[in-house]
């Protein structure tokens, strides 16, 4: 790569560091990707079990696909069985769209999403794994149209540091809006903890020398500030918000 082939990467790299909203995000993105061969283009985020906007169904920001494909992407619910999104999951490096169909257990949905999606000639493209802080990872899609040759090594290692850059800027702004995160004393974050690992009441309160009423108040404190009623449950939003570190 030279210098003037990564300007418009820097370019990037600044706005993203710059935006304050979505909307700065989204012309940050159109500009940069002006200057790749890209077509389509897909980004999904999915928030961590735990955390206040988790949801089951993935939200799916995208441009350039076919009208008719992104009806029967929602019409269908083919989000549900998307595998790119699995084997997204387990991936830290770009992968190829094709990749898909050599997953040794593809179920009957994905097959079907498979088979639609190359009706619709989207079978030339990569999948960008990203990752963010305390488990908001998620991931993008670049398509290039069937008539074209697959991106080079080059081009993928600059969408690849391009998608990291644009995912973190967009956890960045998303934190930023929403609700400030539960303030837990560095007791009841100790105590946490001991729950997220499967203590009971009384293990905690042999292990951290307190009474078994005290750790009892403890924990019903932090399912207050939680806004939990369970152990699993505050477990597992004590992670998707990082208190457990």
């Amino acid at each position: 790569m030279t210098e003037e082939s990564l300007a418009p990467l820097h370019a990037y790299a600044k706005a993203c560091r710059e935006s304050t909203s979505f909307k700065d995000l989204r012309t940050a993105a159109f500009e940069f990707y002006d200057h790749t061969p890209v077509k389509m283009m897909s980004y999904i985020h999915y928030p961590p079990v735990g955390v206040e906007e988790f949801n089951t169904n993935l939200n799916v920001s995208s441009v350039g696909f076919p009208k008719a494909w992104v009806q029967i992407y929602y019409q269908h619910r083919l989000y549900e069985c998307d595998p790119m999104a699995r084997l997204a999951s387990t991936r830290i490096y770009p992968f190829f769209w094709r990749e898909a169909r050599q997953m040794p257990d593809l179920t009957d949905r994905e097959l079907e999403f498979l088979d639609r999606a190359r009706e619709f000639k989207l079978d030339v493209g990569i999948t960008v794994p990203v990752f963010g802080p305390n488990g908001r990872n998620g991931y993008c899609g670049f398509g290039f149209g069937r008539d074209e040759h697959s991106p080079d090594a080059s081009m993928i290692s600059t969408l690849h540091m391009a998608c990291q850059m644009g995912h973190l800027a967009y956890i960045d702004v998303l934190l930023s809006r929403l609700p400030v995160e539960p303030a837990l004393s560095k007791r009841e974050r100790e105590i946490l903890r001991l729950v997220a690992k499967g203590q009971t009441n009384g293990e905690i309160a042999k292990t951290l020398d307190l009474s078994a009423n005290t750790v009892h108040t403890y924990v019903k404190r932090s399912f207050e500030k939680l806004d939990v009623s369970d152990r699993v449950s505050a477990a597992l939003r004590g992670m998707a918000l990082g208190l457990l570190s």
